[in-house]
């Protein structure tokens, strides 16, 4: 004898009987020792960094138009760039900012020494 570990029979509760990812559901056991199904919800994507692609934290993940009935606080995180850039993303956009105005003023102190520096030749001529 072969034992079948067979899925326990469940009335199907609409009319599609087609697995499609609309018509999803999970079997449970009530108290009554019944198996009934509970239709689950299509789930979306996480909210995504716009730099790097990662899943960003601290956001819901929201159903289908979803995210219009969230509360402010719900979307963001209170950080700048907050529900739209991660953590990483913010943090390499500040250095490269500083770094570019590092560079800046870098240009600038030596244009000026080499202005000094003709001055002074042509003073000794």
């Amino acid at each position: 004898f072969f034992i079948i570990n067979m899925s326990p029979r469940v009335f199907l509760r609409r009319h599609g009987s087609f697995s499609t990812r609309n018509n999803k559901f999970r079997i449970s056991k009530t108290p009554g020792k019944n198996n009934k199904n509970i239709i689950l919800k299509k789930t979306s994507s996480y909210i995504v960094c716009g730099d790097k692609k990662t899943k960003l934290n601290g956001i819901k993940r929201p159903n289908f138009m979803g995210l219009m009935n969230l509360s402010k606080k719900h979307k963001k995180v209170s950080r700048v760039y907050g529900g739209v850039l991660s953590g990483n993303a913010v943090r390499e956009r500040i250095i490269k900012a500083f770094l570019v105005e590092e560079q800046k003023i870098g240009k600038k102190v030596l244009h000026n020494q080499k202005k000094k520096k003709k001055k002074n030749q042509l003073k000794q001529r």
